[in-house]
Order: structure tokens, then sequence, then C-alpha cells
């Protein structure tokens, strides 16, 4: 299991350019998407540095590595000849970005900055009953004051879009169903999730991490436990 943290905002032009080299035409007809040239950078960097960890994890050149992507979005090594299956995700948020890699399990990581938290608690309150399910919600609501409540909040949507994220289901809008965030009041870093018998198609547990991320972020792991 690897998991690494960059601050792609710091990164030279010069940089940018070498990592803009190891992208596919699909990438960068992407990145030649992208209104703003900060936004540009930023999908440039951290699609060129997951491809180096994945080149050197994998000993395959970055340039040449095919990354396909499922239904919702998740990405993936084409299927090759390996017997493993190198499974990764990646996050990226107000300048910095972070990767997880782990050898066949499934993964997700969401890295979220407050900045995207304005500073209407209302708002705060409507995206709160969005992704809570009742339990989580009211457990939430009943935190002290609105600095609580806004960590609470960025702690429960990174485990919940890192989750979403892990499964490539396209489960987000469904996760009110599933209680991940019940230790609002006193965190637990870290949690077993077992999902209800009605999705059966995510069957199995989830292990859930909090994971240390800058000042004024949260960031979160979801993986797939292996029972041995």
């Amino acid at each position: 299991m690897q998991i690494w943290l960059a601050h792609i905002e710091s990164l030279s032009d010069a940089q940018i350019t070498t990592l803009n080299a190891v992208l596919d035409s699909a990438e960068h007809a992407r990145s030649a998407r992208f209104h703003f040239e900060a936004d540009r950078k930023h999908y440039v960097a951290s699609r060129g540095l997951l491809r180096q960890l994945l080149s050197a994890t994998l000993d395959t050149p970055a340039a040449a590595l095919v990354i396909e992507y499922g239904a919702h979005g998740k990405p993936a090594i084409a299927a090759g000849t390996n017997t493993r299956t190198l499974c990764f995700n990646l996050s990226h948020s107000a300048g910095w970005a972070m990767f997880a890699l782990a050898w066949d399990r499934e993964v997700g990581i969401d890295l979220e900055s407050g900045i995207r938290l304005d500073h209407d608690e209302n708002n705060v309150a409507g995206l709160a009953a969005r992704i809570l399910s009742a339990r989580e919600l009211a457990i939430w609501s009943a935190l002290p004051d609105p600095v609580a409540r806004r960590a609470a909040f960025l702690r429960a949507w990174t485990r919940k879009e890192a989750f979403a994220k892990a499964t490539g289901k396209g489960v987000f809008d469904e996760l009110r169903r599933f209680e991940l965030v019940l230790d609002a009041a006193e965190p637990n870093p870290s949690l077993t999730l077992r999902l209800p018998s009605c999705a059966e198609e995510l069957r199995g547990a989830w292990l859930l991490h909090d994971l240390s991320a800058p000042d004024g972020f949260a960031a979160a792991l979801a993986i797939e436990e292996k029972i041995l």
C-alpha cells in the first residue's frame, strides 16, 4: 500500500512540461479543454505524477502505460500479463494532490479543501442533508458550534467520496444509505464499513481511514478488506 501527497502548485513550468510529455492522447485532449491555465496545469501535474508512480511500481515507462476508465470514471491499468492487479486512485484539490496504490484490492482516496465550503452555514447544512444518513445527520446537527460542524462535515465528505471512488459503481447519490461517520462528535480515524444486504453489487467489507492532510484540508482512504 502506497500513499503519496504532492504540492502540485509548487511545480515549475519545466516540471509541468516533463509531466505533460508522458500523458497519452486522450489526456492531452482533456487538458486542452480546460478554460483556465491553472486548472490545466493541475490536471497535467496530477495525471503525470500518477503515471510516474505507476511506472516506478510496475517497472514500465510512464508514457507506455495504458489507463482505462470505467463507466463512472474509475481508472485502471489495462489488462495485461501480470498475475497481480495494481489498483490506484487519485484526488486533487486547491493545489495539492494525493495518490493511493494497492495490490489486488480496490482503493479510493479523496482530498478536499475547506475553501470549497463557503461561510454560509445553511449551505453546509444542505450539503450534509444530501450525503448523511438520518442517524449521521442527527449526530452532526447536535455538534455544539459551526466550526465543529464544518470540520465533521468535511471529514464525512472525504470518507464518502473515497468510498464512492473505491467502488467505481457511481454510488455517491445513494450514500445516505451507508453510515460512515457515526463518530462525528469523537472522531475515530479508522472504521470498518460493512454494507447492508440490499447492496449486493458492493458486498463485502471496506476499511476507511482518515489521512493526514495540509492545514485546512481533510483526506480519507477507502480500501477493500481482504479476508485471508
